[in-house]
């Protein structure tokens, strides 16, 4: 089941997406602060190139937005999250389109690999293990109920 676009009759279409949940051996997850808006806190998340597939779009994404690929796929999402971008959104990408659908994938880091954003685009300045709750505290109100539909999705969220 995804969430269905809310309020928009705009003609945009919606952008594929990937997202990328990390969890570790303590049952926490990895959120990463965006490096333009300080204190905003997200999963890695990105496009979908044309012709590329998912999962190759989720390791490119990883590559660019936290400098490693090296990680295992635990599951993937059996359906997409869909959302609509706030009508006042300003970001370039709601220029072009009007919200994003999302395959979630529930993912790991190989051992002994962690994120290294010295080697990332820059689109993160820090990264850290936190609760699912807490993840979900930090994310802005318009994804809330995206990221709740994505991680009851991976199982990470039983209500």
């Amino acid at each position: 089941m995804s969430i269905l676009p809310t309020q928009s009759n705009s003609s945009r279409p919606l952008r594929p997406c990937v997202v990328a949940v990390f969890t570790n051996d303590a049952e926490k997850v990895m959120v990463c602060e965006r490096s333009d808006v300080r204190g905003a806190w997200q999963f890695p998340q990105g496009g979908i190139d044309s012709g590329e597939s998912e999962e190759k779009a989720l390791r490119r994404e990883l590559r660019e937005e936290i400098g490693t690929d090296a990680v295992e796929v635990v599951s993937t999402a059996s359906s997409l999250v869909s959302y609509d971008f706030p009508e006042n959104m300003k970001a370039k990408v709601a220029e072009q389109w009007r919200g994003q659908t999302q395959r979630w994938f529930l993912v790991r880091f190989r051992p002994g690999h962690l994120p290294d954003l010295s080697k990332s685009d820059g689109e993160f300045v820090n990264f850290k293990w936190t609760t699912v709750q807490d993840a979900l505290a930090g994310i802005v109100d318009w994804k809330q109920d995206a990221y709740r539909q994505g991680l009851r999705l991976l199982g990470l969220l039983k209500s």
